[in-house]
């Protein structure tokens, strides 16, 4: 009997979760480059950050959200229009919520996750449920009736315990999920990883080196314009600005003596390097602009949303 070739597979899948659920470090693994941003501080990603996956026969656009939280500032509200732009274009949603820790089921997948899964049954299309950091469960039983609470619950077409940072149920997660997307020709050419453009992941490289080496309440009122690039013969040259909110973040991140943002430039020039394949020079700015995240209008000039 002859058989018949499966379709070609081409669709968007949205990354969706609470914050620290682990969404960008899945999307990482996945196209296999640091496309989105990975800290231990909540709501680092800020964007609907894209990378392609290709594997024979399938693409698909893989949609790094902001996490589900409840908006209370302007830039919360932005981040939270960021989610529902990827909402409105995927065609299937992944819903990451981590499984560590020893919190009830009920509270586990009580606000936000509830909420976001309301959200999600009302657009009527496929979901699946990854229960994140299942290597830091012991033992793995644990694991069974958090499962099975989550399947009668939430409803989900399956459910997959992965480790999004050592890939433990990746391949099983993508078994589930590829399947599900649309037949459909190729929207991406073999080697598009991203549509973002370069500047725009060398300003998120240097945010990320901001948010890890200053004090928790920074980094929310931090954003980064990269406002030169000069292409030399030998390295890139670029020009940054780091724009933060209050005269107190200022002198954190300039540090005694410029020592902080020295340590910034050090580790940034080293993340820029990596990213660009070529050796970075970096030339960094700290300015003051008092309330900018209370400004509709500032917050979407200085994310570049």
């Amino acid at each position: 009997m002859t058989r018949v070739p499966e379709p070609h597979r081409c669709g968007q899948i949205a990354l969706v979760g609470p914050p620290n659920a682990g969404k960008s470090t899945l999307l990482n693994r996945l196209v296999g480059e640091a496309l989105s941003i990975v800290t231990p501080v909540p709501q680092t990603t800020r964007h609907r950050i894209l990378g392609v996956l290709q594997r024979p026969g399938v693409q698909a656009a893989l949609v790094d959200t902001p996490g589900f939280h409840l908006p209370r500032t302007e830039m919360n509200r932005l981040m939270i229009e960021a989610l529902d732009a990827a909402l409105e274009t995927a065609d299937l949603f992944l819903l990451l919520v981590s499984a560590a820790g020893r919190r009830t089921p009920e509270a586990r997948f009580g606000p936000p996750v509830s909420q976001l899964v309301a959200r999600l049954h009302g657009r009527d299309k496929p979901l699946v449920l990854a229960l994140t950091k299942v290597d830091l469960v012991r033992p793995k039983q644990r694991l069974l009736p958090v499962i099975d609470w989550a399947a009668r619950e939430l409803r989900p077409e399956a459910v997959v315990p992965i480790s999004p940072r050592t890939g433990d149920g990746v391949e099983r997660l993508l078994e589930v999920v590829l399947p599900r997307l649309p037949a459909g020709p190729p929207a991406w050419e073999p080697d598009d990883l991203t549509d973002r453009p370069l500047r725009f992941l060398a300003a998120e490289r240097i945010r990320e080196v901001v948010t890890r080496l200053t004090r928790e309440e920074v980094p929310h009122a931090v954003a980064v314009l990269v406002e030169r690039w000069d292409e030399g013969p030998r390295e890139t040259t670029l020009h940054a600005t780091i724009v933060v909110d209050r005269p107190a973040h200022k002198r954190i991140l300039v540090g005694r003596g410029g020592a902080m943002v020295r340590e910034v430039g050090i580790q940034a020039r080293a993340a820029l390097t990596e990213l660009l394949g070529r050796p970075a020079h970096l030339r960094l700015f700290v300015q003051l602009q008092e309330g900018w995240t209370r400004d509709p209008a500032r917050v979407r000039e200085l994310t570049g949303e």
